[in-house]
């Protein structure tokens, strides 16, 4: 007898949520009562109705079990004698890929990956599911992959000056890889084949620059470049950063995955941190008017750039790649400078520094390499 296309949920409240679950059924073909998989594990939940999912609807089918299963079976025993017989010749079967994408980033959720990795990996999984024509997870091919990488490329991306558009595609590419690889679909794709791309380079502002950017503001405007300057902060690191992470002059930064690291700071900074927190009613460095975290300040440092009609880039990786770069020329070492900045190895700082030099060492690199040809010496020949 082929087995039936309709696969059986049940609709259930987890915390403030309504989510679909797949119910769990055993191997006699019967349901083990209340018992669906949540993010990969079976718990019971007596909450709640079974549901039947198929041609993208929902079909309720009651709290019974044995009611639901019998409801299963005779939707699944009106299928026409063609869909029949394609089942008992092999119709695939597997994870459907709606249940995986729950599963998947549940399973995330569960490991603690904050809601902002989330985010990314969906900006890739999420279209990649929606474009597949797959049903379930163990169909996906290669062209699945290669389609949905022209899907991306067919549509009008916003006009940025500095965007990096094939390192976006890269991106949502690798999060559909490891999404399918967590369902033992993996090498798909060789690595020449995902869509390449140039790394962006920072390059740290020269003094002049500096002069321009603090030449042109206020004493709150300062502080921002201060800060990132001095702390090396990534840009969401800043949002969250509280007064009490200074303790003397270190700071206490937050970093991915609530990774935490210690950056020690000039005491010119933590003076004016500390001076900062007596006017202050929130305990936020960047508060916004609501007293949470302001997350515009890239707006608020380009509006100063605006303002000194700078001819170069403003960013605010670049302020940090400057605090990085003056404290390396300063005699910082490597491995100090790894830690700070939140760099999992040492080649990372190694390549994120390998621009920065010293200006007499490459004035005197260049002047010993210059070749300057010597003048021939003709004689004069006697006779």
């Amino acid at each position: 007898m082929a087995k039936s296309r309709f696969t059986l949920y049940k609709h259930i409240k987890i915390g403030a949520t309504w989510r679909y679950c797949r119910a769990v059924v055993a191997v006699n073909n019967k349901v083990k009562p209340h018992i669906v998989v949540v993010g990969g594990t079976e718990e019971k939940h007596e909450d709640g109705s079974y549901c039947v999912r198929h041609k993208n609807q929902w079909i309720e089918v009651g709290n019974d079990p044995a009611e639901a299963l019998r409801r299963r079976t005779k939707l699944s025993e009106q299928e026409s004698p063609a869909q029949q017989t394609a089942l008992a010749s092999g119709a695939a079967t597997g994870t459907p890929l709606a249940e995986a994408v729950e599963t998947y980033f549940k399973n995330l959720e569960n490991r603690g990956v904050d809601a902002e990795s989330i985010r990314c990996y969906r900006s890739g999984v999420d279209p990649f599911v929606k474009h597949c024509k797959k049903a379930t997870v163990e169909e996906v091919k290669k062209q699945d992959m290669l389609d949905f990488m022209g899907s991306m490329r067919k549509q009008p991306l916003p006009k940025r000056r500095h965007s990096n558009p094939n390192r976006t595609y890269n991106n949502k590419v690798s999060y559909v890889a490891i999404f399918l690889k967590e369902f033992g679909v993996s090498r798909l794709l060789k690595k020449k084949e995902y869509p390449q791309y140039h790394k962006k380079k920072v390059v740290a502002h020269p003094e002049n620059e500096l002069s321009v950017l603090y030449g042109h503001t206020n004493e709150k405007e300062r502080f921002l470049l201060d800060f990132f300057i001095g702390s090396m902060v990534r840009d969401h690191e800043a949002y969250g950063c509280c007064y009490s992470d200074l303790t003397g002059t270190t700071l206490t930064v937050r970093g991915k995955q609530h990774k935490t690291r210690t950056v020690e700071i000039s005491t010119r900074l933590a003076d004016a941190i500390n001076e900062r927190r007596k006017h202050s009613k929130s305990e936020y460095l960047f508060p916004n008017r609501y007293g949470r975290p302001d997350t515009h300040l890239l707006y608020k440092l380009q509006s100063i750039a605006r303002r000194a009609e700078a001819k170069f880039h403003c960013e605010l990786h670049k302020l940090r790649k400057t605090g990085a770069s003056r404290r390396y020329l300063a005699g910082a070492s490597l491995m100090t400078l790894m830690q700070e900045l939140g760099h999992e190895s040492l080649k990372t700082t190694q390549d994120y520094l390998s621009d920065v030099r010293k200006e007499e060492e490459i004035r005197k690199a260049v002047a010993d390499a210059d070749y300057v040809p010597k003048p021939q010496i003709v004689r004069a020949s006697n006779g």
